[in-house]
């Protein structure tokens, strides 16, 4: 495939991405409105299933990511609004946390 035949089919498949046909912003929004329109154009991307996996590898710090809430590298189910959490979502947090590093560590001794 030549150089211009590989900028043909980019555009191309550029047309079928959500992501790329709409404002990047979207998936980096602060309302909550504006995050849930994003995730629901995700739905309709055929890349939605490696989108995911690869955010989930890269442990993405923020945004909207194969159709699903990142925060701090972590899946989420909502985008919590601004401002200072409640101690209850920082323990929550926490102890999600505490679980999967210790998800990991057992991983890894059984290995």
């Amino acid at each position: 495939m030549g150089e211009k035949d590989a900028a043909e089919f980019d555009r191309l498949l550029a047309g079928l991405l959500p992501c790329r046909t709409n404002d990047p912003e979207l998936w980096f929004a602060e309302r909550a409105t504006e995050v849930e329109e994003a995730k629901a154009l995700c739905r309709t991307c055929p890349l939605v299933e490696g989108c995911l996996a690869g955010a989930v590898e890269r442990r993405e710090p923020w945004g909207v990511w194969g159709g699903e809430v990142f925060v701090d590298g972590v899946v989420v189910a909502r985008k919590r609004g601004r401002g200072r959490p409640s101690k209850a979502e920082v323990l929550a947090r926490q102890a999600e946390e505490a679980a999967r590093l210790e998800a990991e560590a057992s991983a890894s001794a059984a290995a």
